[in-house]
């Protein structure tokens, strides 16, 4: 009987352990940032919602944006963010995943990375995706004034 009750005990962690839900961020150094116009690289097919969002954010944080075509290298510009987002369906559509990157001169210098792809039965997997960008732009650019900074790194005296 004790046997029984200790498989159904790790069978019962197991299932709980394996839906999870994570969110990684590595913010980018302001030190780092030396162009006030950031490059936004869209992945293809991406929710116009997101975008949006996306781009107010990065405004607001002083930067300049410039919309790129899905697929063009990060390296095109000085500074440049990729970004994906999935939905999925559950009952409700919502977020699943967000990946966003951003690149100094084609090397990678910040992520915030959510995945809900593994919650199962989890109720939060079902998120605000705008409240969810927000936060993990706020997160990657913990600074407020990247783009005014930058833009007044490269003026001469």
């Amino acid at each position: 009987m004790r046997r029984i009750t200790a498989l159904a005990f790790v069978l019962a962690c197991s299932a709980l352990t394996g839906c999870s839900i994570t969110q990684t961020v590595t913010p980018v150094p302001a030190s780092t940032v030396h162009s006030p116009e950031i490059c936004m690289i869209p992945a293809a097919g991406l929710r116009e919602g997101f975008n949006t969002t996306y781009t107010a954010q990065l405004r607001s944080k002083g930067f300049q944006t410039r919309e790129l075509p899905p697929g063009t290298p990060p390296a095109n510009c000085a500074l440049s963010t990729t970004y994906i987002g999935t939905w999925s369906w559950d009952m409700a559509l919502y977020m699943s995943f967000a990946d966003i990157q951003v690149f100094e001169n084609g090397r990678r210098i910040g992520q915030a990375l959510y995945d809900s792809t593994s919650g199962g039965a989890r109720m939060g997997k079902f998120i605000d995706a705008q409240s969810k960008i927000i936060e993990m732009t706020n997160q990657l650019f913990p600074h407020t004034d990247y783009g005014k900074t930058a833009g007044q790194a490269n003026r001469l005296p």
